[in-house]
């Protein structure tokens, strides 16, 4: 048996190859390329060792070489980067660290701590095809914030009509009206048919809302000159395309994202969470991915989420500490289920209204909230079973009534 530790990086990867004795066999420095990886796999041949015995430990699934390993059928194992800085201190007290020596650290981890860590597994195609568009939909949706926040304030600035006509500001209407009549002196020259044109032409048909539209335009005061209008009219316009184009690809990227969590064998489980929606359930069911092994207990898994907290004791002081070690994304959305599920689940709401006076923050009471819900779709995710409520509140019943 081999023990390979993997230092990666974008460009070139530390390799260390040790035995179980901790007999050093190897050392080599691999580009970050497919004759890079055939090295890789030609050296462990060398030493007359199948890839199955060959156990190969790394601190990123998110890589190439990984997607390597898997396919030559090596056993890989994805250790946490804080674990791997623990371990730094058993081979050098000075604090000092190299991509070398921490390739050597990541196989001396499989030599003594094996059993700690669970071996990888690939997901399914479809659940990476949810992951990545869980991801990409996220940033969209932080696009589309980051510029409607700069939209909106040049807005303010010179035009707040713009800003408060339609509904929501990331709206195609709302963007096109900007586009058109990127001054307040355009859309007050406007007549009532061309603005009731406008709105057909963008399949806004209510006739009592083009009315109180139209009548926002002919009463708001504007105070911004002509000058002061036209040097913030193609900034304003600007902004508006590059918006609509980010709303446009937030929108298509979420029905992709509906017809593959559609498609999955566990969508249905997330799906029934109260609060999900379309965003959270594959976002949770991205974070659970397949491998049911990968959190043997329920406590693992809030871990990994960041909902549980962190207990520190010695003698008789006890220190009950906020958890820094996580998934900080997988705690986002944990959290923002908890926000969302009060509001259809009463347990949830109970719980919350119990919590929330003894906690210094409001996000601390959600944060708890969210570590329950953690515990019970990771019950409902080894089962395979759907959300239901009633059985839920028999069990939370059962386990206060004395045996």
């Amino acid at each position: 048996m081999l023990l390979i530790g993997v230092d990666q990086s974008h460009k070139e990867h530390e390799v260390c190859i040790i035995d179980v004795t901790g007999c050093q066999l190897a050392r080599l420095s691999v580009p970050h390329s497919a004759s890079g990886f055939r090295r890789l796999h030609e050296c462990c041949q060398m030493l007359q060792t199948p890839p199955r015995e060959c156990l190969v430990a790394l601190e990123s699934d998110h890589s190439l070489v990984v997607d390597y390993l898997l396919d030559h059928q090596y056993q890989v194992y994805v250790i946490p980067g804080k674990a791997v800085d623990r371990y730094r201190d058993r081979h050098r007290q000075s604090g000092s660290c190299s991509d070398k020596s921490d390739a050597a650290v990541l196989a001396h981890i499989l030599r003594t701590d094996r059993e700690l860590y669970t071996p990888w597994e690939a997901d399914m195609p479809l659940t990476r095809q949810i992951r990545s568009q869980v991801k990409a939909l996220l940033n969209l949706k932080r696009a589309v914030v980051r510029f409607g926040n700069q939209l909106r304030a040049l807005l303010w600035r010179y035009y707040p009509l713009a800003a408060e006509l339609f509904s929501d500001l990331d709206t195609q209407i709302a963007l096109q009206f900007i586009q058109a009549y990127p001054t307040p002196q355009a859309a007050q020259r406007l007549t009532r048919a061309q603005f009731t044109a406008f709105c057909h032409a963008h399949q806004y048909r209510r006739s009592d809302y083009i009315t109180r539209r139209y009548a926002q335009l002919l009463n708001a005061q504007t105070y911004a000159s002509p000058d002061v209008a036209a040097a913030y009219a193609g900034q304003a316009q600007t902004l508006a395309r590059v918006l609509g184009f980010l709303a446009a690809e937030r929108d298509a990227t979420q029905k992709e994202l509906t017809h593959s969590f559609e498609q999955h064998p566990d969508g249905h489980i997330f799906a029934s969470l109260p609060g999900a929606g379309q965003f959270l359930a594959p976002a949770l069911l991205a974070k659970f991915r397949d491998c049911r092994a990968r959190f043997p207990t329920a406590a693992v898994a809030q871990a990994i989420a960041g909902t549980s907290p962190v207990t520190s004791q010695s003698g008789k002081k006890r220190r009950v500490l906020f958890r820094q070690a996580c998934d900080r994304e997988f705690r986002y959305f944990a959290t923002q289920l908890a926000r969302t599920s009060v509001k259809e689940a009463s347990w949830a709401a109970a719980y919350l209204a119990t919590v929330r006076p003894r906690c210094d923050k409001a996000s601390q009471a959600y944060r708890r909230l969210a570590n329950r819900w953690i515990a019970i779709i990771w019950r409902l995710w080894m089962d395979r079973v759907e959300y239901d409520e009633s059985i839920h509140l028999r069990n939370r019943f059962t386990n206060r009534t004395p045996s």
